[in-house]
């Protein structure tokens, strides 16, 4: 893989709706913090993870400490 296209790369996009949050894992990293981190039942659409806004700053900063990537507009 190419520098510019790693540096492309995230692990996580995020999409706030508002009144809903998506979190998708998009690299098999994102997808084994997900499954270390969040509830097993966690309600899902489209491949993303459904969250509500007022858990998305403490989630979004997990990942960060974690050294995992965000894209989209979070």
């Amino acid at each position: 893989m190419s520098r510019a296209s790693k540096a492309a790369a995230r692990d996580f996009s995020v999409a706030n709706h508002g009144s809903i949050a998506l979190l998708t894992p998009q690299t098999p990293e994102a997808r084994s913090w997900v499954d270390e981190h969040l509830p097993e039942d966690v309600m899902t659409f489209g491949g993303g993870i459904v969250v509500e806004p007022r858990y998305l700053d403490g989630i979004l900063e997990g990942i960060t400490i974690d050294g995992l990537s965000l894209g989209g507009g979070h």
